[in-house]
């Protein structure tokens, strides 16, 4: 009996290590480039469907072997129009997040998503704070930025570390532009 016991412990052990040493990464995507509009809902313009068109494929050679599993877009056309080549890459359903969600979601997606990838397609005014609350790291999103992409990894146990990103087009005035 005591043999038995110890093997179960020791499981009981292993397993809670399995699911406890894990990397959770997130994924933060500005929304690409809106129209216009006389509903304040605008459409993706041109230059953002041409900007998005290759993030899913991005994303996946980016994560290499990870899959995204979960995916959430703000509650706006052009956030879940950017969002739509991920799901679209990795079939998915894009998860929208109200505006009152925003303030709850670092908490979320680490009580939620340990060990997962997930991706969250936001805002200049959401992303910042988002990224903040999960690493301590500051960052401004400008509202003509619509390149940036934050890769945030969780180890867990381990010190969290942030990958800064650009996709797309370089934006007018970047300093890639300023370069050339």
């Amino acid at each position: 009996m005591f043999p038995l016991l110890v093997l179960l412990a020791a499981g009981a052990g292993v397993y809670w290590l399995g699911t406890w040493a894990r990397t959770t990464v997130v994924v933060l995507v500005r929304h690409a480039e809106a129209g216009t509009s006389n509903n304040g809902d605008p459409d993706l313009s041109a230059a953002g469907e041409a900007r998005v068109m290759k993030l899913g494929t991005l994303l996946s050679d980016v994560l290499g072997d990870r899959k995204v599993d979960y995916l959430y877009a703000a509650d706006t056309r052009r956030a879940q129009q950017t969002a739509a080549p991920v799901a679209n890459e990795f079939k998915l359903p894009i998860n929208v997040l109200a505006s009152s969600d925003w303030a709850g979601l670092a908490a979320r997606l680490k009580r939620e998503h340990r060990g997962e990838t997930v991706v969250v397609v936001g805002y200049a005014s959401t992303l910042p704070s988002v990224l903040t609350q999960l690493s301590g790291e500051n960052a401004a999103v400008g509202d003509d930025e619509f390149d940036k992409i934050f890769v945030v990894m969780m180890p867990s146990p381990g010190e969290t570390r942030v990958l800064r990103l650009r996709y797309g087009a370089p934006r007018v005035g970047s300093v890639a532009d300023r370069k050339n």
